[in-house]
């Protein structure tokens, strides 16, 4: 928070804990909206044991298939692990059995329940991956957990650095939100508080260019050929789906084609995937919205990876359209 002090005009945190950073133009114009989740998927605490083990819950879509003999920490300081049955003892069916979260428990060597509680640990506190950050061998590409959505909560930030003193017109905002993971709710509260005219949220998208997903029927899309503009998505399950306002799609490729960078478009309706756009385009009197993506392999798990240049391309996509705010047609404004 300490340097985006020091590179914007306004700094708010709401009662939920998004983080809203405000810098305003030279001239009157339109107010724009990028937002970026702050939240990653994760446990929470559901029952402390007398033994001192700790069962819980998932927060958002964690995959069961990686969750055995993972370290965590609980509260972002205890460490722990998942724990898994010996090998040694697992029968056939046992090794190839995926346990669910509700079969699964932490154990971060304590005996009892009052030494845990002597911790500070109690229902219902957080639980993450313990991750630690690789460089691979090709510079270009990192990996690491969170990259959803920590890379683009760090492009948020550099663009802030790089609008610094730049001459715009209207006003941005650049929104940290939180809960995107749990049903997107910080981006409602935000959208709600702010009314822009136009929103892009920024998140990650999962590449399908590994061996194991049929790239061209179910992901065509790919590391290191630029962000992604998704069209539409949808949680099948929750029956909500999201179409991309065609006009920010717009604004998007513009800006994209003005900077001869490359953008991906796909879908993923009836999937496991939504967005803050889901939230902003019911807020308000509803937010034209869409999506930029960065994509990501893994995704939900703790070795997401990432191509460094689809994060350079989105930054400066992104940079061209706060400067063109106001300057490119955007008819779809109420008047």
């Amino acid at each position: 928070m300490t340097k985006l002090e020091l590179i914007t005009d306004e700094l708010i945190v709401d009662p939920w804990g998004n983080l809203i950073a405000v810098k305003h133009g030279k001239n009157p114009g339109p107010k724009l909206m990028i937002a970026a989740h702050t939240d990653e998927i994760g446990f929470v605490v559901k029952n402390i044991l007398r033994d001192g083990f700790i069962l819980f819950d998932k927060s958002g879509t964690a995959s069961d298939k990686v969750m055995e003999g993972r370290k965590v920490f609980i509260n972002g300081k205890i460490p722990g692990v998942i724990g898994i049955k010996p090998g040694h003892i697992q029968s056939p069916e046992e090794s190839r059995r995926v346990k669910t979260s509700k079969e699964c428990y932490i154990d971060i060597a304590a005996f009892s329940r009052e030494e845990v509680e002597q911790l500070g640990i109690t229902i219902g506190d957080p639980i993450g991956y313990e991750s630690s950050f690789m460089e691979m061998s090709n510079k270009d590409y990192i990996c690491t957990k969170s990259i959803d959505n920590r890379i683009n909560c760090t492009v948020l930030i550099k663009l802030f650095e790089e609008i610094r003193d730049m001459d715009f017109d209207g006003t941005f905002y650049g929104c940290f939100t939180v809960q995107e993971e749990t049903g997107m709710k910080g981006a409602f509260i935000v959208g709600n508080r702010i009314e822009p005219d136009y929103a892009i949220v920024t998140d990650t998208i999962p590449s399908g260019d590994t061996p194991d997903v049929d790239t061209d029927r179910e992901l065509p899309i790919y590391l290191g050929k630029g962000p992604a503009c998704v069209m539409a998505d949808g949680m099948g399950s929750a029956m909500m789906f999201t179409y991309a306002h065609p006009a920010v799609v717009r604004i998007i490729k513009e800006q994209a084609a003005r900077l001869e960078m490359n953008l991906q478009f796909t879908t993923l309706l009836g999937q496991s995937y939504a967005t803050d756009s889901a939230g902003l385009a019911h807020a308000g009197k509803g937010i034209p919205t869409a999506t930029l993506a960065m994509p990501r392999r893994y995704s939900h798990s703790p070795i997401e990876m990432l191509n460094l240049n689809d994060a350079v391309s989105s930054l400066e996509i992104l940079k061209g359209i706060v400067k063109n705010n106001g300057k490119t047609e955007i008819s779809f404004l109420e008047r």
